[in-house]
């Protein structure tokens, strides 16, 4: 099977590549830093990275978890829908607020989603507005119980462990998971939230303006938004920008005792851009991107996980409609 991509997906060059990693060590780094951290001029990465922002290429965006507040439930919804109504059907599942991802994959699941809402709207979700998306013939619902490894965190292995590590930021701790009651963010908050989601790199300054506050009152309420895993910012790019064109979600179900064991081994690989302990059949849901069909094949032969697997389900992801909270073109 020979996969081709559009142009907005082809790679792009070292450079960029790299400017591109590290805003996903850190989607707010600073042009200076970057240029630092990867050996660069300043100006040459920054006129790089404005484009790679503006093109569309690459998204920054704010993630806020529950800004009203609320018990924090998080779903993997597989659909199946009439022939033909794939794209319809994805178009509208992705288009719902609480949606955080949207792939159209290959095999018998035609669309995957992760929802992400307050467990008193579960009954509304699963018996009103899923069942209500056109053309839909088949739901599966399962509940994520631990996130292992979120898609902000997917570091590929494009700069090495001291440039990750000078890049970092400290204050983004993992993502919160389960069902954790969550209070509401404060007016100013929840604005500072609405501002991130549309420019994750918006400045000090511009937070503040939007909620009247001080900047110094402004820094320190992202920090702790930030601190709290109550915000994240996602740098979302297709996989196949940066040389990684193979897409695929797993779906594992482990020998008994095994899930934790597999999980661990799962979420050091750096191919492994999502995954998530979940109720249902397969307890373990996997998003992986890798270079080649070759690379996936040697990741699906490996023995140190596969050993520990009774049953894997590799479906490819055709399209994704929305990635991170964000529709995609």
């Amino acid at each position: 099977m020979s996969l081709t991509f559009p142009r907005s997906e082809s790679p792009v060059d070292e450079l960029d590549r790299r400017i591109i990693a590290a805003l996903q060590v850190n989607g707010r780094a600073g042009w200076r830093q970057i240029a630092s951290v990867i050996g660069a001029p300043e100006r040459t990465v920054a006129a790089h990275g404005a484009e790679l922002i503006r093109s569309g290429r690459v998204g920054i965006h704010g993630f806020t978890l529950l800004p009203t507040g609320g018990r924090l439930e998080q779903m993997i919804v597989k659909l199946r829908c009439q022939p033909g109504m794939n794209r319809v059907m994805a178009a509208a599942a992705a288009d719902r607020p609480g949606t955080v991802f949207t792939f159209l994959t290959t095999g018998e699941i035609d669309c995957i989603c992760e929802i992400v809402n307050d467990q008193d709207r579960n009954y509304s979700i699963l018996l009103d507005e899923l069942p209500g998306l056109p053309g839909v013939t088949s739901i599966d619902t399962s509940t994520v119980i631990k996130l292992y490894k979120a898609t902000h965190q997917w570091l590929p292995t494009i700069l090495d462990d001291d440039q990750v590590a000078a890049l970092r930021d400290a204050s983004q701790p993992e993502e919160l998971t389960g069902a954790i009651e969550l209070p509401p963010l404060s007016r100013e908050e929840q604005e500072m939230a609405r501002v991130l989601a549309e420019d994750g790199r918006a400045t000090i300054e511009e937070l503040a303006r939007a909620t009247a506050l001080s900047p110094a009152s402004a820094r320190r309420r992202l920090a702790h938004m930030q601190a709290s895993g109550r915000l994240y910012t996602r740098t979302i790019v297709e996989p196949a920008v940066i040389g990684y064109p193979i897409d695929a979600v797993l779906r594992i179900r482990t020998v008994p005792g095994g899930i934790d064991r597999v999980a661990r081994i799962l979420a050091d690989v750096p191919e492994i851009r999502y995954l998530a302990f979940t109720t249902g059949r397969h307890q373990l849901l996997a998003e992986i991107a890798c270079s080649s069909q070759e690379a996936l094949a040697a990741f699906l032969f490996r023995d140190d996980w596969t050993a520990y697997s009774l049953e894997v389900d590799t479906s490819l992801v055709i399209h994704a409609l929305k990635r991170s909270g964000r529709r995609r073109p």
